[in-house]
């Protein structure tokens, strides 16, 4: 039986990939590196220290990683200040579960500098009853840790909780973490073979109904 619904951030709550990969374009062009859009999809959905890690050994780089993600972290957070906004249906979705007496709960890869910038952007906070960032797990997404850890502190069983993902390696954290899970991918991602093994995939989150 279904008692949570545990929303990823960047991209199921604010319209922040685009932010995203702004900022690492821009920061590792700062470090001598030309980065595209399908360079930042390879690693979306990773935490940012362990996005700027994979670089470095990829590219064989010599940049500080840790210091590199705290600079694409200020980039976001400046962006998400001037250009962040939420993603359609969300205070409706927000409100109609709230309703329906479901817990909800936020677990995302981002640091808590960025979420609470987020979530006092868009004045949402108090909808949330447990905030989870990955930044305090061992293993980031891909690995089901964050989702894990949001659903202790819920005192709810996994299977008994909803996520709803955006990212691959956010459908895979939650289907590992043996919860449902709902995708609602990027525009142009919804129809890769890959998120089939998603519970539904949707393109809004208005198609969400409780």
């Amino acid at each position: 039986m279904r008692e949570a619904v545990i929303f990823d951030m960047d991209g199921v709550i604010i319209d922040s990939e685009p932010l995203w990969k702004k900022s690492i374009i821009h920061i590792m062009k700062q470090h001598g590196f030309d980065f595209d859009i399908d360079m930042c999809n390879r690693t979306k959905g990773m935490r940012v220290d362990e996005v700027t890690e994979f670089w470095k050994q990829e590219l064989s780089a010599n940049f500080d990683s840790k210091k590199t993600a705290e600079e694409i972290v200020n980039e976001v957070i400046r962006l998400i200040l001037i250009e962040g906004e939420e993603m359609p249906g969300l205070k409706k979705l927000l409100n109609r579960i709230k309703n329906n007496n479901l817990k909800i709960a936020l677990a995302s890869s981002s640091s808590m500098r960025i979420i609470d910038s987020v979530l006092t952007k868009l004045e949402i906070k108090d909808y949330f009853e447990i905030i989870q960032s990955a930044e305090f797990e061992e293993y980031g997404k891909p690995h089901p840790a964050v989702f894990i850890t949001t659903a202790k502190k819920l005192t709810i069983e996994p299977k008994n909780c909803m996520v709803i993902e955006d990212s691959f390696h956010g459908v895979l954290a939650g289907k590992a973490a043996n919860m449902e899970v709902v995708a609602i991918p990027e525009k142009g991602e919804s129809k890769l073979d890959k998120f089939i093994i998603a519970d539904k995939i949707i393109e809004s989150l208005d198609e969400l109904t409780f």
